[in-house]
């Protein structure tokens, strides 16, 4: 049995003009089929375990 390697990301992209100290426009990709969720979803814990004080109120996976 061959398993084809992943597919990395070779792009992340911040949105300079609409970033500020509480909103940030961040593009990764390509990603694998399905692997989008499993990023966004780790994405999603580690700021909810790492920010004091706020919540993560929307993420938007596209």
């Amino acid at each position: 049995m061959f398993l084809e390697p992943l597919q990395l990301p070779d792009k992340v992209q911040v949105d300079e003009t609409t970033y500020s100290g509480s909103y940030g426009k961040f593009e990764i990709g390509p990603l694998e089929k399905g692997f989008a969720t499993t990023v966004g979803n780790n994405l999603r814990r580690v700021l909810l375990s790492a920010i004091q004080g706020a919540a993560v109120r929307f993420v938007k996976i596209e």
